[in-house]
């Protein structure tokens, strides 16, 4: 299974996220326990403590950093002007990919699960995402001239988040299928007149 952060790392934080991480995936939020990301942290639970007041200091910092990772992703349109649509089409193979890694997959629903049952997670999660859609609208907007592109968007979210789903519970999906069937849906939501 993939890992969010980078493997070379030497600093002990992100060693600590990407040990929470795999711990999280393995035991959901809830199972994990310090004993255990310090286990796969490969220090002592006194020594996290020295980084993180709790595990959902450390929750809150990894949603931080995917958050970070995914705004970094989305700046690369920036520039894009007329080319957006194309940049999605172009970026579909590395997103579908990335969407239906397992350990990717059963992160964020963890993640979402977790904002089910703390507000303050999901007040975080919200504002994020927000932020992100933002971004892409205003990126879009020099491009595609749809009056209701905020519907658009999350129409296409919800399928790039799904395909991950879908994954966990069909781990035989045809991507290459699935890749062309989004090309198409990229161009009735962005592209053709309705």
């Amino acid at each position: 299974m993939s890992e969010a952060l980078p493997k070379c790392s030497d600093d002990p934080r992100e060693r600590v996220l990407r040990a929470a991480e795999r711990a999280f995936v393995a035991s959901g939020f809830h199972g994990a326990r310090m004993a255990q990301i310090a286990k796969e942290a490969q220090m002592s639970p006194g020594h996290i403590y020295h980084y993180f007041d709790s595990k959902e200091h450390i929750i809150a910092e990894m949603i931080r950093a995917h958050y970070d990772e995914k705004k970094t992703s989305v700046e690369r349109y920036h520039d894009a002007g007329e080319k957006v649509v194309d940049m999605m089409i172009d970026n579909l193979r590395t997103n579908v990919t990335s969407n239906t890694d397992p350990f990717w997959s059963t992160l964020m629903l963890e993640i979402a699960a977790e904002a089910t049952r703390k507000p303050e997670i999901a007040s975080s999660i919200r504002a994020m995402d927000l932020e992100l859609k933002e971004k892409v609208i205003s990126y879009l907007k020099t491009s595609v001239k749809k009056d209701d592109l905020d519907s658009r968007l999350e129409v296409f979210v919800a399928l790039m988040q799904g395909i991950g789903i879908r994954n966990i519970l069909n781990p035989n999906l045809d991507k290459e299928a699935v890749i062309l069937i989004l090309q198409e849906v990229i161009e009735v939501l962005f592209r053709r007149p309705d």
